[in-house]
């Protein structure tokens, strides 16, 4: 070769090389990216908590024979009695009519949602916004539009989800409600959130905690700090989540707010297991757990026992996993929620893995499954190995 040649084609290797070398530190810094947006162990469904809005429109100075169950019913609501309340909203039902009737399913609606009951939720929701459109009820239209996209939100409709909350922030914002404002932005955050956009979710967060805080709303600042918190932690800010998320539990505590109190707790608990402090996790996501069954919260009942499993499985202790992600994915399949089944059902397959089959079956037997469900349990678990790269 001469030497003309040679340096040719030490040239071209130079090149190659150094293209080479600039495609890998890029796809480094790419995945140095993504490690900073995505949590070290993720839940069992992300924990952004969003607002179902209530809608009264005229109940609290009603004639007594719909004011006093309408009274009890929300009282009820506020002790998280569920059935009892929607028992007395439907009884307030049968003295009134009109833009009454409106309010008085959108709040049916709400009970049913936090029980878990979606498909009945959504009835209540769409039938609430059938009748506001009919008595041009514009305030209540909005609170329930809202309310049918966090059930989209749920069933793993994002796009969907954001019509609803896009045109019930419009009419809020025509009202003036800043009321209901500040709701709709929190839970549009949430979708941009599940979406993956987390400083446009952090924007709409802070504008929808700025306005709560405007409005002495408590329940809504608890809210907002629990969700700030949850993007800080996606982030790859586990000190901000921290502290936020105390924030937002100090104040859930301090004013009664059952389920924000869960969410915090449960948050926490997260926060930790992805700093590997599993004993820790352990006791927030379990005291978490104890909450959210005393509130009859079945999406928190769903999310705290899936996170528990996950945190035994972290600590070697599979054969006390198995159950409870068990019950995590029977409660998550009953009501449809689209995010957390796949993550409870990896869970399993991690059992399953150190356990063998026959283990995980006799497990799942010994806590009470019939035939029937176990052997759903067990083909999902299947064709979670099936996906498995």
């Amino acid at each position: 070769m001469g030497e003309a040649a040679f340096w040719l084609v030490l040239l071209a290797a130079t090149v190659v090389v150094a293209g080479a070398t600039v495609l890998l530190v890029r796809r480094l810094s790419a995945n140095r990216r993504r490690a900073r947006v995505a949590p070290a162990a993720p839940d069992l469904a992300r924990r952004n908590l969003g607002r179902m809005a209530e809608y009264f429109d005229g109940l609290p100075s009603a004639e007594p024979a719909v004011r006093q169950p309408f009274e009890l019913g929300l009282a009820e609501m506020r002790a998280c009695r569920w059935g009892q309340a929607i028992a007395h909203f439907q009884e307030a039902m049968q003295a009134t009519q009109g833009v009454h009737i409106v309010a008085l399913l959108n709040l049916v609606g709400v009970c049913h949602y936090t029980r878990g009951r979606t498909d009945k939720a959504l009835q209540e929701f769409e039938e609430s916004v059938r009748l506001a459109e009919q008595l041009d009820a514009t305030r209540g239209k909005a609170q329930a539009l809202n309310n049918i996209g966090l059930i989209c939100r749920d069933n793993g409709q994002p796009d969907r989800a954001l019509q609803y909350l896009d045109q019930s922030l419009a009419i809020a914002r025509e009202l003036d409600d800043q009321w209901a404002v500040a709701i709709e932005l929190g839970n549009t955050g949430n979708i941009w959130h599940d979406k993956g956009d987390l400083d446009k979710a952090l924007d709409y967060h802070k504008q929808a905690l700025t306005i709560s805080r405007e409005l002495g709303d408590r329940w809504g600042e608890a809210t907002e700090l629990g969700n700030i918190g949850s993007i800080c932690r996606d982030k790859g800010e586990l000190n901000t989540a921290l502290r936020y998320n105390k924030e937002a539990l100090e104040l859930a505590r301090k004013i009664g707010y059952r389920l924000g109190a869960v969410t915090a707790l449960g948050n926490i608990g997260a926060i930790y297991r992805s700093r590997g402090r599993l004993d820790q996790a352990l006791q927030y996501e379990e005291e978490a757990l104890g909450m959210a069954r005393i509130a009859g919260f079945s999406l928190g009942v769903a999310i705290d026992l899936g996170n528990i499993g996950l945190v035994l499985a972290d600590k070697q202790k599979h054969e006390q996993a198995v159950p409870k992600l068990a019950e995590a994915l029977t409660i998550l399949l009953a009501i449809g929620v689209a995010d957390g089944p796949r993550q409870a059902l990896t869970g399993l397959v991690r059992c399953e893995d150190k356990l063998g089959r026959k283990r995980v079956e006799g497990l799942l037997k010994g806590g009470g499954l019939d035939e029937e469900a176990v052997a759903d349990l067990l083909n999902r678990i299947d064709q979670i190995r099936m996906r498995r790269p």
